[in-house]
């Protein structure tokens, strides 16, 4: 099961990226629900929220490397065998992959989920960054349900 969600959402995220990079231009903007949520084509040379410095770029693809691996032999630690830790797991995973395969063959992260209330946008993210990010919810949900 976890190999099948790992194979769907990294599909899925690179698919919806490799979309976006061919139909847009950088910077368009296309609304999909007026009013709350755009498609908009940013390229993220930094690293999350955008945050990037000198020599990074190296740096941003070697350090999540190591940390997915990390991740990824939790998976077999017996402190997270149970199921929101390894969904969690799997949904981190998969979105770290996603964001890493951009970094290598890139150069930069194609982000386009653009979320905003009038004038207020969030940052612009993508498939494997809601991964990620739902992937932390459920382990911090798992580590206070389970008191770990």
């Amino acid at each position: 099961m976890q190999l099948i969600l790992f194979a769907s959402l990294v599909f899925l995220d690179q698919l919806s990226k490799f979309f976006i990079h061919l139909k847009f231009f950088l910077y368009e903007s296309i609304p999909i629900i007026p009013g709350i949520l755009n498609f908009t084509y940013i390229r993220n040379e930094g690293i999350a929220f955008g945050i990037n410095f000198t020599g990074s770029k190296l740096f941003f693809i070697i350090i999540p490397i190591i940390i997915t691996y990390y991740l990824y032999r939790l998976l077999k630690d017996k402190d997270f065998q149970d199921y929101q830790s390894q969904l969690g797991l799997t949904l981190i995973i998969s979105g770290a992959v996603g964001n890493i395969i951009d970094r290598i063959f890139r150069g930069y992260v194609v982000d386009f989920i653009d979320f905003y209330w009038g004038n207020n946008h969030w940052y612009v993210f993508n498939v494997a960054d809601s991964s990620v990010t739902i992937g932390m919810i459920l382990l911090l949900l798992s580590n206070f349900i389970n008191k770990k």
